[in-house]
């Protein structure tokens, strides 16, 4: 196996693994796979770290997100949303 393959492996297995930890923070998994996930990070600092750092972040989003749109904004948004928009063709 060449280096290049076997970096290719890696990236792929870290992909997977990636993934396979939205899911998890996702609540996403089977009862078994949760224990699964649980079980390897606990054991794993690189993944335990990942862990910690979306955690970081998908918190950091909620508190960023919680203002609602002033109402004359949300209002115009609706607005544009609905409008339905019409195109005539004509035979020439």
């Amino acid at each position: 196996m060449t280096a290049d393959q076997h970096g290719n492996e890696c990236r792929e297995a870290q992909d997977a693994s990636l993934e396979r930890l939205y899911q998890y923070l996702d609540g996403a998994l089977t009862p078994e796979d949760i224990e699964q996930v649980r079980a390897h990070v606990a054991e794993c600092p690189d993944c335990r770290h990942q862990k910690e750092l979306e955690e970081l972040i998908r918190s950091a989003v909620r508190r960023c997100c919680q203002d609602k749109a002033p109402a004359q904004l949300r209002a115009t948004i609706m607005t544009r949303i609905t409008q339905i928009s019409t195109t005539t063709v004509t035979g020439g």
